[in-house]
């Protein structure tokens, strides 16, 4: 009899240890696992970026592991001196070759550059992206010019009002099925390979405002000087945190993001793909809307 209750008990526990093992499993938020283990103690690499664009005279690229990621086709044509080309897919395995280079990763006009950058920096990779691509090195490349435009200089969706306040969404739900932060970000940096860099351009923004949820990711100061896109949100750069403005991006709809050129919105719009956002860049930015009125941050045509 004895035994029976000992055995009735042990049953009993067992079943309790696996009720709380089934709790824990759902209890896993892969989200915040995910956040934390990108935010660290500063607010993640996009809220850090620093000097993460490099200019083509300003370095020595010998100092480098260079990565080009336009296609075969077009690296056998022309590339840098002691580029080594990739695709978005193979860059991981290509930078193994790196040594103690930093990367630079170059690509057409610095747009997908500077998203494939930030996606090795989040594996604390240390990259870099050329500013303005290839079409910088000869205007035997030159991508930029034929896409500075005016076209939303006078245009009725191009608007001074101000700025609404932010709004204030829920984060996304992740389902890799992992339950450590540094597995989850691997899954994660995988489907955004996958997925690469989503480009829209700003007269589809303008025309289809009220589309997406669209973001200037301008200083207050700028968005106030030169306008912006219909509707569109002030963001302020380096705030893409907790605990400042990522509730602010929405996880049921298409974020759209704009800067000056589209470098640093394809840097946002990495960042935020793997944190599971569906994020469009407006491809060559304010560049491609406003060229003209622009004092800076803008294709000097070489």
């Amino acid at each position: 009899m004895k035994t029976k209750k000992i055995l009735f008990f042990l049953l009993i526990a067992v079943f309790m240890i696996f009720m709380i093992g089934c709790d824990k499993e759902e209890d896993v938020n892969e989200f915040e696992l995910l956040l934390d283990t990108i935010e660290g103690t500063d607010g993640g690499y996009i809220n850090n970026l620093g000097a993460w664009i490099k200019n083509l005279g300003d370095i020595n690229l010998a100092d480098y592991f260079v990565l080009d990621i336009r296609s075969s086709a077009d690296y056998n044509n022309e590339h840098l001196a002691g580029a080594v080309n990739s695709t978005l897919g193979g860059m991981f395995d290509a930078v193994e070759a790196r040594g103690n280079k930093p990367v630079l990763v170059v690509c057409y006009s610095g747009q997908t550059a500077a998203y494939a950058h930030v996606l090795l920096n989040l594996k604390d990779i240390e990259a870099y992206s050329l500013k303005w691509g290839m079409s910088i090195f000869s205007q035997a490349h030159d991508k930029w010019t034929a896409n500075c435009s005016n076209v939303l200089a006078n245009d009725a969706n191009w608007t001074m009002t101000a700025s609404a306040a932010l709004p204030n969404y829920d984060y996304p739900t992740l389902n890799t099925g992992e339950d450590k932060g540094a597995n989850i970000l691997d899954e994660c940096i995988d489907e955004a390979i996958t997925k690469g860099l989503s480009l829209i351009a700003g007269t589809n923004v303008a025309a289809n405002y009220n589309s997406y949820e669209v973001f200037n990711y301008w200083a207050q100061a700028d968005y106030d000087h030169y306008g912006h896109i219909k509707d569109a949100y002030q963001l302020t750069p380096s705030t893409l945190k907790s605990a400042e403005n990522l509730h602010a991006i929405n996880p049921d709809e298409t974020n759209v993001i704009y800067c000056w050129t589209g470098q640093t919105s394809a840097a946002v719009a990495a960042y935020l793909t793997v944190l599971g956002y569906d994020v469009k860049s407006l491809k060559f930015g304010a560049n491609s809307m406003i060229y003209d009125e622009l004092t800076s941050h803008k294709w000097s045509k070489p």
